[in-house]
């Protein structure tokens, strides 16, 4: 299990880790892959590639490929039944970021997008973390609930899933291979927190 302080990092490095790359991305990962590897008592990361093998990787696995991107990184993909993009699942992921008075502008990526998820439970544990430091146990409960019901609702759903897909890709980037299974590692963390399953 891991304390606050952890969890808020491993939210921003898997955020950044599927948002599209871009050129502060190597430097990020080259600080924190190791940080990453202690916290999750993982296996060595294969080597970082460099900024365009991330990008061919990135986009071969979630925006374009011959014969359908493999791994989808939005959550109606996996939780509508047709499973059509800005289903149910996108407005309610939408309503949860307007609840907490913030503005959804991803790229034009649609709300349920993976890294948009793990951004706003980065943001959610980052505002636990802030009560706490003033002391308001009440209002650090509120967010570790809506963390919680977050969680569990819109995004655990389909994290297996997802990184199962990654892992299974022909041809896929092995950094990519490793951070799903890092991100799978650190869901069943945050489902044993939150009393999941």
């Amino acid at each position: 299990m891991f304390d606050n302080h952890q969890r808020q990092k491993l939210y921003h490095f898997f955020f950044r880790v599927f948002s599209y790359p871009d050129r502060d991305l190597p430097d990020f990962l080259g600080a924190e892959i190791p940080v990453v590897e202690e916290l999750l008592s993982a296996e060595k990361s294969p080597p970082l590639p460099p900024l365009e093998a991330l990008e061919v990787g990135y986009t071969a696995l979630f925006v374009n490929r011959h014969g359908g991107v493999p791994a989808p990184p939005y959550g109606s993909v996996y939780l509508e039944d047709d499973g059509q993009l800005m289903g149910q699942t996108s407005l309610c992921a939408l309503r949860a970021y307007e609840g907490e008075g913030l503005d959804h502008d991803n790229g034009g990526e649609p709300p349920d997008f993976m890294a948009t998820e793990l951004e706003f439970l980065y943001y959610l544990t980052s505002q636990k973390i802030d009560a706490l430091s003033c002391g308001n146990s009440e209002l650090a409960q509120s967010y570790h609930q809506r963390q919680a019901d977050f969680f569990h609702t819109l995004l655990q759903p389909w994290l297996p899933l997802f990184c199962q897909r990654i892992q299974q890709a022909e041809g896929a980037e092995p950094f990519y291979c490793w951070s799903a299974d890092m991100l799978r590692l650190f869901g069943a963390g945050e489902e044993a927190l939150f009393g999941i399953g």
